[in-house]
């Protein structure tokens, strides 16, 4: 749909499928456009489009953080790059049953996160023997549009799941229940289109290892807290 190319050009759209003239209802239509947003990162919460990452600096002695990004929804991993670490995430319940000491420092090996999204805590151990960066890869929240000029944060080729979502709502609000359900059909088949489209991160053909290449690959973390509820491989 490279004719539609902002949240306003989805809008005149959507009021010309439903043949109304106009489009001052501003606020109305923004809502179903986040609606829809929120549709698709319901239905499809590992999209590429929401996967970003952040760095973040740890101070020394400092174990409990209440600052997660702004956009945060959900962590994917968190490394610290100069250490050559990978912090592993455990479970709020399996960290308090290690009876982690507050004052223990040294370079954090496992982490956890109580509460959601960007109200969360995320907490560390060791606690931090000295300020170190550490890089966090997640899944934000969809961004919302609040103006005409806003761009919308999906692939601009699937803009038409926006006007068929803000279509077959506006059918179905004004009584034409069967023509809703034939745009919704629509609307469902080509966001699963979407998805199948967008998990293909790449055209390239790989080679099956064989068992042999995988086992010669596979080594035990010294780190006796990983090991504790399972062993790495």
């Amino acid at each position: 749909m490279a004719y539609v190319s902002t949240t306003g050009g989805i809008i005149t759209e959507i009021a010309a499928r439903l043949r109304k003239f106009e489009t001052r209802e501003e606020d109305f239509y923004l809502t179903e456009l986040n609606l829809g947003l929120r549709d698709i990162q319901t239905t499809f919460p590992n999209a590429s489009f929401l996967q970003t990452s952040a760095d973040r600096t740890l101070s020394s002695g400092t174990r409990i953080y209440t600052n997660l990004p702004s956009d945060f929804e959900k962590m994917n991993s968190i490394t610290y790059p100069a250490g050559d670490i990978r912090i592993t995430y455990l479970a709020p319940q399996e960290l308090d049953t290690l009876q982690p000491s507050a004052s223990e420092g040294g370079n954090p090996t496992v982490y956890t996160i109580r509460g959601q999204g960007s109200n969360g805590r995320i907490e560390f151990y060791p606690v931090p023997g000295s300020s170190l960066t550490v890089h966090y890869d997640y899944i934000k929240e969809v961004p919302t549009v609040s103006a005409f000029s806003s761009i919308p944060e999906i692939p601009e080729k699937y803009y038409d799941l926006l006007v068929m979502f803000g279509e077959y709502r506006g059918l179905r609000r004004s009584g034409f229940i069967v023509e809703s359900r034939e745009v919704k059909n629509e609307y469902e088949t080509l966001k699963n289109r979407m998805i199948q489209d967008l998990q293909r991160e790449t055209n390239e053909n790989s080679r099956i290892k064989s068992v042999r290449e995988f086992q010669k690959a596979t080594r035990t973390y010294d780190d006796p807290i990983k090991n504790i509820y399972w062993n790495q491989v």
